[in-house]
């Protein structure tokens, strides 16, 4: 653990750990200053005292760490993963198919009565027609 950090930590205690706000001007821009002691510092000083087995205790000239250094960290909620949007529209699906399913054989009934709407009808008219028109 470097000296700087054990002065920090000595003068500070845990404010050294943690960012500051600082008064300002009107038109200054951020009114945070960083914290004394980063967290990649931080993070050596206490592997170190695990190493050295000062975890728990601080001394000013030998180093260590506190407990309450410790960062708190929010609890972490447990949720379900996302998973495929295919799965989960699924049900929904399947309704869908379904529904339509019950109004298909009426569908189909229309469609083939537009077919036949659309044939012209049998008989010599028609044959005479197509005739005259494939001689042009």
């Amino acid at each position: 653990m470097s000296q700087g950090v054990i002065k920090k930590l000595a003068q500070h205690g845990a404010a050294a750990l943690k960012p500051r706000k600082v008064p300002t001007a009107p038109g200054q821009v951020n009114p945070w200053r960083r914290p004394l002691v980063s967290r990649r510092e931080a993070a050596v000083a206490r592997k170190q005292a695990l190493r050295d087995g000062t975890f728990g205790t601080f001394d000013p000239a030998k180093g260590g760490w506190l407990r309450e250094w410790d960062p708190v960290r929010a609890p972490r909620v447990l949720i379900p993963p996302k998973g495929h949007k295919r799965d989960r529209t699924r049900a929904e699906r399947f309704r869908n198919v379904e529904a339509r399913l019950r109004d298909m054989p009426r569908l189909i009934e229309e469609h083939r009565k537009t077919v036949q709407a659309r044939k012209p009808p049998p008989g010599v008219e028609t044959l005479l027609k197509r005739l005259v028109r494939r001689r042009k």
